[in-house]
């Protein structure tokens, strides 16, 4: 699941946005953000920024080799899960050094947990820190924009949301040493019983029918050596979901070398092309809103789902 976590490994959260100095003003003009300052736990820059979620791009670098305050503007690819909300989110991070934003450039990507750049004092920042404001929605406009007190907010889509709104606390991950008061929740991921995995063996692909029997109609197929968390049997048929059910002829509990997970399709009805942007498949297709599909591969934003069969990343979950 696309869970958004919080992105340093140590939290230590030196201003929040209800702080006097120069957050308070950030609350109570119009529009309005809710920015936190961070140090990563330490003094000096050797504290990483995290990609937290499964995938984020960068949308505007801004302010390197001027006076201004270094600014980075990322966007998630793909809608998260926030305690709050599901939707896309827009990450706005200040003073990072020239020599590390030279590093970056507009459209490259990053994977969860993968370290995007190092904490600076860029600017008028008095220590080594990241200043941190998430927006729900996509990067709108040039990123920001003036509020009533004449600040700098993030601007995105669906407006901006409170770091604690915003991110879960990954306790495999993240560390608090002091969250100056803020209150997050921790991510907890129910354990799937390690009994109710299995994996496809058909020798091709094998069918998802929308009830258990041939008779039913056959929205999807998966690939050999899915991964498949079974919801019951009934007879030899295995229900994986709500609506969806596989023959359990060809399942079986050994562990392949290699699987594949899945995951939900999103969308009301998505296309399944022959490629990545390809021709759009007329068999098994379009996909119905909440679709188990494997996840064989990922290029440029496409996921191939099973062989000559490719879907849009924007729409799993």
């Amino acid at each position: 699941m696309n869970y958004l976590i919080y992105p340093i490994k140590i939290m230590n959260i030196t201003q929040t946005y209800e702080n006097d100095f120069s957050h308070s003003r950030h609350t109570v003009g119009t529009p309005k953000d809710y920015p936190i300052d961070d140090n990563c736990g330490a003094t000096g820059a050797n504290g990483y920024f995290y990609c937290p979620c499964n995938k984020m791009i960068i949308k505007k670098i801004y302010g390197v080799g001027t006076s201004s305050t270094n600014v980075l503007w990322l966007e998630s690819v793909m809608p998260v899960i926030t305690p709050t909300f599901t939707d896309y989110v827009t990450i706005m991070i200040g003073h990072i050094e020239d020599n590390e934003l030279n590093k970056l450039k507009i459209g490259q990507t990053f994977n969860r947990k993968e370290p995007i750049a190092i904490e600076g004092k860029d600017g008028y920042a008095t220590g080594e820190h990241f200043h941190i404001v998430v927006g729900r929605g996509k990067f709108k406009g040039s990123g920001w924009v003036k509020n009533t007190n004449d600040i700098w907010v993030i601007n995105t889509t669906e407006g901006a949301v409170k770091p604690e709104d915003a991110f879960f606390i990954d306790n495999t991950f993240t560390t608090i040493k002091n969250s100056n008061g803020l209150n997050f929740l921790d991510l907890y991921i129910p354990t799937i019983e390690e009994n109710n995995y299995y994996y496809t063996t058909a020798a091709e692909s094998l069918n998802i029918r929308l009830g258990p029997g041939t008779n039913y109609n056959a929205i999807n197929t998966l690939p050999k050596n899915t991964r498949i968390n079974v919801k019951e049997f009934i007879g030899s048929w295995a229900k994986i979901s709500d609506k969806e059910y596989i023959s359990s002829n060809y399942l079986s509990k050994d562990v392949p070398n290699k699987f594949y997970d899945t995951k939900m399709t999103t969308a009301d009805f998505l296309n399944v092309r022959s490629k990545p942007a390809g021709t759009i498949l007329k068999v098994k297709a379009p996909l119905p809103k909440g679709t188990t599909v494997a996840i064989m591969e990922i290029k440029d934003n496409w996921i191939r789902i099973d062989k000559n069969r490719w879907i849009f990343q924007d729409y799993v979950n």
